[in-house]
């Protein structure tokens, strides 16, 4: 259901955590209306008069708590979906509230603004399905007490019967029905109990008796053949006073094999998609895991700036091919986030003509090598600071960047940026990534950007790639909520052009932002490197070993635990996540856990691994590590995290 501004009712008595709840909730980005009560009869009166999405309730009031406020809410009839919060922990209470009519508890101390969001979205969706679910059921209440309950050319089975069992009325389906299976020929007058001995059937015609509308679903096997029947139990009422009961049973059998069917094709569903991610989480653990010591051990060679002419080429070559490959895993990997929902954005802000510096000289060497003129042009308008994701820009623009050096033979590649709009809450930038190049045929322009596709089909063999950078690059904008257009001609060259929303930023510069990559020098520190992998530990030894540090191995969790048991000397922990013996998260459980046996259990953790999903990354930081690294890792972000790490300790 969509909700443009969601109404959010607020019951709590404590002015702290009204505030705290009203600025989580700023937070979640949501466009809300919040009304705030403080007892149960100021909530009472504020929902008889208006309706809200979501009800947050404190189980703390004045005069009542917030279980009989949640029972007299749902007395009223009134069915909005309602959070209990509170600050006691207790899952008994959580289990009585949830009984009366809660969806949701938690406690006060893990409000954020993820929960926040979840909670009111969750909340819209199951309010939406109860409210379904209660029409529906309205609508069988209404039509099995009408007159018309017994239609005689209904192929269901219908019957009623007097207080006293007595059949007063049948259909017949009905009279069909008892004469093939229990061979009698059924008359009014006849009582139910001599005909029916079901004992399931006579208990719900007994309480229906009591008033209560009932509804059985009744599945059986007869000679290996699978039937089964819903039956409606309605009170005949006169006056008030329940006078009978009419009896209508649908043969359901084929719906409940639909519906048995799409159960297990929803399973199958969650059990693939389930798989898939596991396979991939390990295609990218075990494809990154080489990538990491070919890369590594290549940027070691190329810093010794010892090799020349063929032998240098070569190395170059090597890691050349090696980016070609990781862009092509980041491809596969990236489409399959965005395909599950699943892609997240930083808000931090960045210097924008640094990120720019970047840009040009990762691309500067391979234009050259082509022979091409690659220039970024910044309009001077254009803030030095803005806040949003670094990480995805550079995505957008390396994809596009790279396809136009990857199309281009001769001329150029130029990037501009340029203002649009500014003001103090936002910065709106164009991006144009234009070309040389070989360019698009304009019937083929409205399919560059679909998954798979590219324009022409010999594209791949000719230059590479899995046909998703563009479909990535128009998702990541589209999810920001920008735009992205294509201008080109064939034989002319194209223009990429991408329109960005950023938040305006009151800084002038970043302070300290390259100052630490320029040190490289960890001298005094030692570093426990927890890896399984010969070659990955080979790499991280030459690496630490330039930069002075003291570099000590364990094979797995099982070593590491065992060093840290005897030894308080390590500054810091680079712990891989996937080992034999004792995984990563294990390991970091054992050490951060209460009664942990190592010396100590509060030393930094950086987790150093070859899988790249989000899913992981919370699930690090969720076990008690600090940061996270990806393999194949750049030797500067891992310089520079692990010095904040050692340095603030």
């Amino acid at each position: 259901m969509q909700v443009d501004i969601y109404k959010i009712l607020l019951v709590d008595d404590d002015d702290v955590d009204i505030i705290s709840f009203q600025r989580t909730l700023k937070k979640t980005g949501l466009k809300y209306e919040l009304e705030i009560c403080k007892n149960a009869e100021e909530t009472i009166e504020a929902i008889n008069k208006y309706k809200y999405n979501c009800i947050f309730l404190d189980y703390l009031l004045p005069g009542v708590d917030g279980l009989e406020l949640l029972k007299k809410i749902r007395e009223l009839k009134i069915f909005t979906p309602i959070a209990v919060m509170t600050s006691q922990g207790d899952e008994k209470l959580a289990v009585q509230m949830i009984k009366n009519g809660a969806f949701d508890y938690f406690p006060k101390a893990e409000l954020n603004p993820d929960q926040i969001q979840k909670v009111i979205l969750n909340g819209i969706r199951i309010w939406e399905i109860e409210s379904q679910r209660l029409k529906a059921e309205e609508e069988i209440k209404e039509n099995n007490n009408r007159l018309t309950a017994i239609i005689e050319s209904t192929q269901n089975s219908v019957f009623a019967i007097d207080k006293l069992y007595n059949i007063i009325s049948f259909n017949s389906s009905f009279k069909t029905k008892i004469l093939a299976e229990l061979n009698i020929y059924v008359k009014i007058g006849d009582n139910i109990k001599d005909i029916i001995k079901n004992e399931d059937t006579l208990k719900q015609i007994n309480e229906c008796l009591l008033g209560e509308t009932l509804t059985h679903i009744e599945e059986n096997t007869l000679n290996d053949v699978y039937y089964c029947f819903e039956t409606t139990y309605n009170p005949i009422k006169s006056e008030g006073e329940t006078t009978g009961v009419a009896v209508f049973s649908k043969d359901i059998t084929e719906t409940k094999k639909f519906q048995k069917e799409l159960l297990q094709a929803r399973n199958d569903a969650i059990i693939s998609a389930k798989a898939k991610t596991e396979f991939l989480s390990n295609m990218s653990h075990e494809i990154r895991t080489p990538m990491n010591a070919i890369m590594g051990l290549t940027d070691l060679l190329l810093d010794e700036k010892t090799f020349e002419g063929t032998s240098l080429e070569n190395l170059k070559s090597i890691r050349y091919s090696a980016d070609n490959l990781l862009v092509i895993i980041n491809d596969i990997l990236d489409f399959s986030k965005i395909e599950a929902g699943k892609i997240t954005f930083e808000n931090i802000e960045f210097d924008i003509r640094q990120r720019m510096t970047e840009l040009q000289k990762t691309f500067d060497y391979r234009s050259k090598e082509k022979g091409l003129d690659f220039t970024v042009k910044i309009d001077p308008n254009v803030p030095n600071i803005i806040k949003g994701d670094p990480y995805r820009l550079n995505q957008i623009l390396f994809n596009l960047v790279g396809n136009a050096l990857k199309f281009t033979s001769k001329g150029f590649i130029k990037v501009e940026i340029d203002l649009i709009e500014k003001n103090t809450e936002k910065t709106k930038l164009q991006f144009t990534v234009s070309d040389s190049g070989i360019g698009i045929a304009e019937h083929k322009q409205s399919k560059i950007f679909d998954s798979f596709t590219q324009a022409y089909t010999d594209t791949t063999r000719k230059f590479g790639g899995t046909g998703l950078g563009l479909a990535i690059t128009k998702n990541l904008t589209l999810l920001q909520n920008g735009d992205i257009k294509v201008k080109s001609k064939v034989g002319q060259g194209t223009a990429f052009i991408v329109v960005l929303d950023f938040n305006s930023s009151n800084l002038l510069e970043l302070e300290n932002e390259k100052s630490a990559l320029e040190i490289f020098d960890l001298s005094d520190y030692k570093i426990l490197v927890v890896e399984d992998n010969v070659m990955n530990q080979f790499v991280a030894k030459q690496f630490f070993k330039k930069w002075n540090t003291d570099v000590v191995i364990a094979n797995n969790g099982v070593e590491a635990i065992e060093l840290l048991k005897v030894r308080n000397d390590f500054d810091l922990i680079l712990m891989d996540l996937q080992m034999p013996e004792m995984s990563g998260f294990q390991a970091t459980e054992i050490i951060r856990s209460h009664n942990s046996p190592v010396k100590n259990r509060y030393i930094p953790i950086i987790a150093l691994s070859a899988d790249a999903f989000l899913e992981t990354r919370k699930k690090v930081i969720e076990a008690g590590m600090n940061d996270f690294v990806t393999k194949p890792f750049k030797p500067e972000e891992l310089y520079q995290k692990v010095l904040k790490y050692i340095l603030n300790r």
